[in-house]
């Protein structure tokens, strides 16, 4: 064999062993050079946790009303009735006109039969109130106003004189008090107030009990409508 034929024949033995280790030096190269990719892939496939804002009393979601105005039934009216020997109704509407500053309407029936007296009494009731939010939290929290209210009386009864079936007692009042929203379909409002008499006449004897002046405290219940419609017939 001559020195061309064995040069050449220890070339292709060359090759044979050093392609393979050249082609697996490339492969792993290609790896090293995709690692960093496959390893911002994986990454960004995975769930990056978001944290959760941190929440107080005061931004609660649940007790948040994030509207702007409220169209409620309020209890306080039955109670009252209940109370007596009757029953009552009570609608209000309230909202906001400025972001501390709301106003708010209400209207209520009542009728009562007192139980030392033969008498029925009915009262159709209109009020006006306004109120302010120093929390700026909405118609939440904290809150300040002053309200004038109209009572319209109606008696009858073996009890009531025939020359005095009715009367109109107008009364304004001061309060301040707390309103909370729970779980967005009820609010509670604990208030107090101090009412003074505007216009009345001289009120029958069993009357008096219910429509005396003063300082008043108590807790409203009342029922989102709005919400409860909302939730009823537009799901």
């Amino acid at each position: 064999m001559s020195k061309k034929q064995k040069l050449i024949k220890n070339l292709i033995f060359l090759l044979l062993i050093v392609s393979p280790l050249f082609a697996q030096a490339q492969k792993k190269q290609e790896e090293l050079d995709n690692a960093p990719q496959q390893l911002l892939k994986s990454e960004s496939q995975e769930e990056i946790p978001i944290p959760q804002p941190k929440t107080s009393f005061f931004n609660f979601q649940n007790f948040n009303f994030d509207e702007n105005h409220i169209f409620s039934l309020d209890t306080t009216y039955l109670f009252s009735g209940l109370r007596n020997n009757g029953w009552g109704l009570g609608l209000s509407y309230e909202r906001l006109i400025l972001p501390f500053l709301s106003v708010k309407s209400d209207f209520s029936h009542t009728t009562l039969w007192p139980t030392d007296y033969d008498a029925t009494i009915t009262i159709v009731g209109l009020s006006l109130n306004t109120f302010y939010y120093p929390f700026n939290k909405g118609l939440n929290f904290l809150y300040v106003g002053f309200g004038c209210r109209t009572d319209f009386l109606m008696y009858s009864g073996d009890d009531v004189s025939s020359g005095h079936t009715k009367d109109t007692l107008i009364r304004i009042y001061p309060q301040i008090g707390w309103k909370q929203s729970v779980y967005d379909y009820v609010l509670i409002d604990i208030f107090y107030s101090y009412r003074f008499s505007v216009s009345s006449t001289n009120l029958p004897e069993f009357i008096t009990d219910i429509t005396n002046n003063g300082s008043g405290i108590g807790i409203k219940l009342k029922f989102n409508l709005q919400k409860i419609w909302r939730a009823i017939f537009k799901r």
